[in-house]
């Protein structure tokens, strides 16, 4: 299966350029990644980690780590699609970057997580088409839980 990956990483060296070090949901962990599960405090839902990669079947998913299952909403207008994640705090401020993803094959351009009111985050994506994802939620074998936003090819 062939998966293009995008999140939020910091700035890699020349040597590390051609490698992903970010979050690939259903692996098991990795070195530069969030916190582990367990060290996240007692109760806490937060958000660790936005992404996004193109499936081998020409469909795009975009994703959210969680601590753990997160109650969610959605709401849809002209031009955008949001995914409300309702009392979620980011765990870091790298995580309201933009995933550009205008160049690929995906109805989206880009998705921004933000800050909604005092407790919610939002996903906020900017769409090219007017199509509506199927969205779905599941634990990984890292332990964390995943929001998947699923667009068809």
């Amino acid at each position: 299966m062939l998966v293009i990956v995008l999140g939020i990483a910091g700035a890699a060296s020349a040597d590390e350029s051609s490698s992903y070090g970010g979050v690939t949901p259903g692996s098991e962990g990795s070195e530069n990644l969030p916190p582990k599960v367990e060290e996240i405090p007692d109760g806490a839902l937060m958000l660790t980690w936005p992404g996004f990669m193109m499936l081998e079947d020409g469909s795009s998913r975009f994703f959210v780590q969680t601590s753990k299952p997160v109650q969610t909403a959605t709401k849809k207008s002209e031009g955008t699609f949001e995914l409300v994640l309702r009392k979620t705090q980011v765990h870091l401020k790298n995580n309201f970057l933009p995933l550009e993803t205008q160049f690929f094959s995906t109805p989206v351009m880009r998705a921004t997580v933000q800050p909604r009111g005092k407790t919610d985050l939002v996903m906020v994506f900017e769409m090219r088409e007017d199509v509506t994802p199927t969205i779905k939620q599941e634990k990984g074998k890292d332990g964390f839980n995943y929001v998947f936003v699923d667009f068809a090819p």
